[in-house]
């Protein structure tokens, strides 16, 4: 049930489960967890039944197809009566968490997890190159594709030179990216150039971490320059 996260996966423990809901909400003077009568009345029959049909499928003398029968229609009957019950004890402001664990609830996050700073950098390949625009992939390792567990996206740098810069000066911003696989078109230039591409993750607070170390391609020459007249010429990629 969707309220229901608190209720165990087997059948035994919710068994278990369902007894102890039913002995504490039960006595009314000792725990007031805001039911109404017949909300308890309704849940402590629906146990009654399942205890018995419970105990019938796994004594030897009784247990077959028929008791088996009985305790899966019994377990879901008192789902169906602890869905009520759940969704009324949570939604009693007046109810601590201590009292909601002791009910075998669980108590519902009420704050999200902060994503963590990234701890790696990228590792940035060259799938392919066409004239002036190169392909690139981001991944987690050189075996490993996607981005990190909490990594929101990317924050791609590029440099044009036959040397990468050794610090943060000279590099140039391209995008920030939520994609793995990112086009980046460079420049038309009359000759041809040795490029560097850099990058490093972020987390959905811009959060970044350490940067990927550069990769590089060569490009040829192309694309489209000016004239000094205003016209146009194209050199051949």
């Amino acid at each position: 049930m969707s309220q229901n996260s608190s209720m165990p996966s087997s059948q035994a423990a919710q068994v278990v489960w369902s007894q102890n809901l039913a002995t504490l909400i039960a006595n009314k003077l000792v725990n007031n967890y805001g039911l109404s009568d017949s909300q308890i009345a309704s849940f402590e029959q629906a146990n009654s039944v399942l205890q018995a049909a419970y105990l019938a499928s796994v004594e030897p003398t009784t247990r077959g197809r028929i008791t088996n029968e009985r305790k899966k229609l019994a377990l879901k009957a008192m789902r169906e009566q602890a869905r009520n019950i759940v969704y009324t004890v949570r939604g009693n402001a007046a109810l601590t968490s201590d009292q909601l664990l002791q009910l075998g609830i669980s108590v519902p996050k009420t704050t999200r997890t902060p994503s963590p700073v990234p701890a790696t950098s990228p590792v940035i390949k060259v799938l392919k190159t066409e004239g002036r625009l190169v392909t690139i992939e981001l991944s987690q390792t050189k075996s490993r594709r996607g981005k990190p567990a909490k990594v929101a996206g990317a924050t791609i740098f590029t440099f044009v030179g036959p040397v990468a810069p050794q610090g943060a000066d000279g590099w140039k911003f391209v995008e920030n990216t939520t994609r793995t696989t990112v086009e980046l078109p460079f420049p038309p230039s009359s000759t041809g150039d040795t490029i560097w591409i850099t990058a490093f993750w972020s987390n959905s607070r811009d959060e970044s971490g350490p940067a990927a170390l550069p990769v590089s391609t060569n490009l040829p020459a192309g694309g489209v320059l000016p004239k000094e007249t205003g016209e146009t010429i194209r050199l051949a990629a």
